[in-house]
């Protein structure tokens, strides 16, 4: 019997092929499993007789144990088969979240916490890499704003569906529910063929730095990083902001910032394929610095509101055209030592913020603080793209936009 020839990748034609709206639908499963449950883990932790120190890191735990395995789980995503990690990953968080439901201690639950976060670094990353071999190169920055997009709506979605499960049914049941979720994105996945994108023969020889950090594209992750030091002002210090200032509603920050989103992202990944990356990004670090100008000096809603949409506008174009960018110059064989490099920059901006932020506040207030982020964003996003864009074109010829 003769044996069958291995299969060949070949580069999608379309962007909406069948394997690319069956990734869609898995995405915004798979990250609706995850923000079903992550808004109310530190409550959970109290339920069992945490203390509020120790209920607030049991939720932060598994981002910070995801941050310190970026680098491996993205060589993991480039060097073996990323359809299999998706899998295997997606089982073991069913397992996590019924362990979850079944927990009856807070060393029990840290451990579990610990597990999911171990999971869930090797997941994000090689669901990103595998999502882009169903996007023709042309339009990867469309395909990365439609998957970004996807998420946004789990966002919008997650939190609401699990509230109302813990408030009608109690927390087991909603852990259970996210783990039927998990185990339907694992279904999705077995439906979609895969065939690996050709691997760069040089970088699977051996290891290197760059087999763990791309190198190249970590100076873009910094860039990256400077919009994420926003979201984790915004997280710390919004609420308080509007006590302080006596404006209610601020929340609506965050509608204003989700639906600005969803109407930007898809246009945005369109003229990144068009027209290149310094299009985009200068205008993003100008339009979401003047959001945070507005939201330090804001004295009624309407302010909170507007700077909602600017910031919407400014990071939502940003931040994945920066990812969407770097993984076409560096291509698809990359694609999951690239996606985890930019992780680590994000993941250091929501880590930082909030401190630094603390610190910040007791000497210059709500105003100082805002400002001052907005000047930095402004100058050194715009500076440090400039220069870093000038370096490539020296080095490689082009930048990566």
């Amino acid at each position: 019997m003769k044996n069958k020839a291995p299969q060949v990748y070949v580069e999608p034609i379309k962007l909406w092929n069948r394997s690319y709206i069956l990734v869609l639908i898995m995405s915004t499963f798979n990250y609706a499993a995850s923000q079903m449950v992550n808004p109310f883990i530190s409550k959970y932790a109290l339920s069992l007789g945490a203390t509020m120190t120790v209920a607030s890191t049991v939720a932060g735990l598994m981002s910070i144990v995801a941050l310190f395995l970026r680098p491996v789980s993205g060589m993991c995503g480039d060097k073996f088969n990323r359809k299999k990690i998706i899998t295997i990953t997606s089982i073991i968080t069913a397992v996590c979240m019924v362990f979850y439901a079944t927990v009856d201690s807070v060393p029990a639950l840290i451990v579990v916490r610990v597990v999911h976060g171990i999971v869930f670094s090797f997941s994000g990353v090689a669901m990103m890499a595998f999502n882009t071999s169903f996007m023709p190169k042309a339009k990867m920055g469309e395909g990365m704003g439609w998957m970004a997009l996807s998420n946004i709506i789990s966002s919008a979605l997650g939190p609401n569906i699990g509230t109302w499960i813990v408030d009608e049914y109690g927390y087991p049941v909603c852990f259970v529910a996210s783990a039927v979720i998990c185990l339907i994105t694992t279904l999705i996945i077995l439906m979609i063929p895969y065939v690996s994108p050709p691997k760069d023969e040089n970088s699977s020889k051996k290891f290197s730095i760059n087999s763990f950090i791309s190198l190249r594209i970590l100076p873009y992750a910094g860039l990256m990083g400077l919009f994420s030091v926003g979201n984790g002002l915004v997280t710390a210090f919004l609420i308080l902001l509007g006590d302080e200032r006596g404006i209610e509603n601020v929340a609506l920050f965050y509608t204003a910032y989700s639906i600005s989103m969803v109407a930007v992202r898809p246009f945005i990944g369109k003229l990144l394929d068009r027209k290149g990356l310094a299009i985009i990004l200068y205008p993003s670090y100008v339009v979401a610095s003047i959001s945070m100008l507005l939201l330090g000096f804001a004295n009624s809603l309407w302010m909170v509101i507007l700077a909602g949409i600017l910031k919407a506008i400014g990071q939502g174009s940003g931040s994945p055209s920066i990812q969407a960018a770097s993984i076409k110059a560096l291509g698809r064989e990359k694609a999951g030592v690239v996606s985890s490099t930019c992780y680590i920059g994000q993941d250091l901006g929501n880590a930082i913020a909030p401190t630094l932020g603390g610190i910040m506040y007791s000497f210059v207030g709500f105003e100082g603080l805002f400002s001052g982020y907005a000047i930095l964003l402004l100058v050194v996003g715009c500076l440090g793209y400039y220069l870093k864009s000038k370096y490539d074109r020296a080095k490689y010829g082009a930048d990566i936009g």
